[in-house]
């Protein structure tokens, strides 16, 4: 019996000690295994993000050799033109702007006149600026206020010659169109209007004419030469 007990308990040891190892080694690989587990699903979302970057730099690098596929000159004309579109498009504001301004500048003259004379032959207000022609020495007159107000270059450089038309040319210069217009109407901005005071013919091709210029806070009285090339007068510049 005692025997029998000796070796049921061996073997009953024995069998605890071979569960124990089992569960020992066991539980090392399900910590193994998991430990792996970990290790694949870091490696997978290292991958993944590996995946998005190569993609990234799949369409970069299609770009860059799209863009390198042009010639060099090709692509500084290509920098260049956009450019220029930019600062167009910012000149294009910028008058829009000014012309804006211009506007407001000039509704908030009129509504501040209470009463206002009627344009006449001799008497010119702001709002009756238009474009007449160069047909006359007035026409011509005329038509140079209404292209400097309205910053119509073409019209105001046709109504003038010689040293004024230098002098417009002299000033224009070096500036874009924009700029230009816009100097062209801050000339004239605060003026509120034109009486012609004398037209004096020197000759069939020369009238001198004595204006007052009225703007905001004073008015200046000036003669101006006009000169007369074929069907078309000019203002030649100040007379003497």
């Amino acid at each position: 019996m005692n025997a029998n007990r000796v070796i049921t308990s061996g073997v009953c040891v024995a069998a605890v000690i071979g569960l124990a190892i089992w569960l020992a080694v066991e539980h090392k690989a399900r910590l193994r295994l998991g430990e792996e587990h970990k290790a694949l699903e870091q490696q997978l979302k290292q991958m993944a993000g590996l995946i998005a970057e190569n993609a990234q730099l799949s369409n970069v690098v299609a770009r860059a050799n799209g863009a390198q596929s042009l010639p060099d000159d090709q692509s500084r004309e290509l920098l260049r033109l956009r450019g220029e579109v930019g600062l167009l498009r910012q000149q294009s504001q910028e008058l829009e702007t000014v012309r804006t301004e211009n506007r407001q500048a000039r509704a908030a003259l009129e509504s501040s006149l209470k009463t206002q004379s009627a344009a006449t032959a001799d008497y010119w207000p702001r709002d009756s600026w238009a474009f007449t022609g160069y047909a006359s020495p007035d026409a011509a007159l005329r038509t140079s206020l209404w292209a400097a107000n309205n910053g119509d270059l073409k019209a105001l450089l046709a109504s003038a010659t010689g040293e004024v038309r230098k002098e417009m040319e002299e000033e224009f210069g070096g500036k874009s169109e924009s700029e230009a217009s816009i100097r062209a109407m801050d000339q004239v901005i605060s003026l509120k209007s034109v009486r012609v005071l004398n037209r004096e013919v020197r000759a069939d091709d020369t009238v001198v004419v004595t204006a007052a210029f009225e703007d905001r806070t004073d008015t200046h009285t000036v003669k101006l030469l006009m000169k007369k090339f074929g069907n078309d007068w000019k203002i030649s510049g100040p007379a003497e």
